[in-house]
């Protein structure tokens, strides 16, 4: 088996780490591809990226398998759906072998770049066959929060049901505890890991998704969207970059 997990962030990894666990336990092999520099945040991508590696590392995956695009070929933080096509080429130049199965962030409207490394996702499984073999998983979100409230780790309730795998108390204490490494990101992991915490080490479950195709053609939720009410990107300019590259992809 081979797993390909596709992000938009150094750091996004927390989202699927139980899945990486699960997968490299079982014999698997694992490429994880990162979508843009990271810089959004005024870290350069190079601390992103050895941040990133460092965690990896510790979960087991080999360094060789783990391509920082984004950063390699100056796709910005916060402009991935600018850069769709040219995304989705540098991800098909870099994984020509095989894949079995694509694991990647949720269409849940809290991050625009994390939404958009779905389209990406999507774009790449289509003409290989593997839609039905590609699953989406929750990182963050604010729906029916208001200001900057939102939820960490927490399946969206629109669309298809969600199917939850219980995880081992061990192995979501130590995923929480990953933060650590993310040094450049302290104000923003001061935010995520306290429910990050609980529903991984309290919680013990995973939810993942098999992605639905049709959701990519409407807002993920009704009402404002977190990146909406945070980064001040509307909805309508990232449906529209969405819909000429779902288009022509």
């Amino acid at each position: 088996m081979h797993l390909l997990f596709v992000f938009a962030h150094q750091d996004d990894e927390v989202a699927v780490a139980t899945r990486i666990l699960d997968a490299l336990r079982s014999g698997a092999t694992v490429s994880c591809v990162y979508l843009t520099n990271g810089e959004g945040h005024h870290a350069p991508s190079h601390i992103r990226d050895e941040e990133t590696r460092q965690v990896l590392l510790r979960l087991g995956i080999d360094l060789a398998r783990v391509y920082f695009l984004g950063s390699q070929h100056a796709i910005p933080d916060g402009a991935l759906h600018h850069h769709l096509a040219d995304a989705l080429a540098l991800l098909e130049a870099q994984i020509p072998e095989p894949v079995d199965e694509v694991v990647t962030l949720a269409w849940e409207g809290g991050h625009h770049d994390h939404d958009a490394a779905q389209l990406v996702a999507v774009a790449f499984a289509a003409p290989r066959g593997l839609l039905p073999r590609t699953y989406e998983m929750p990182l963050y979100h604010g729906y029916r929060l208001p200001g900057p409230l939102f939820r960490t780790l927490t399946p969206l309730r629109v669309g298809s049901s969600w199917t939850p795998r219980r995880i081992r108390f061990r192995d979501g204490l130590r995923i929480a505890l990953l933060c650590r490494f993310y040094r450049s990101q302290r104000k923003t992991w001061l935010g995520l890991l306290p429910e990050a915490l609980l529903r991984l080490a309290l919680g013990r479950k995973e939810w993942s998704r098999r992605v639905d195709v049709s959701r990519l053609h409407a807002r993920p939720h009704e009402g404002p969207l977190f990146y909406e009410r945070r980064f001040h990107v509307p909805y309508a300019e990232v449906a529209e970059a969405a819909k000429g590259f779902l288009e022509k992809a």
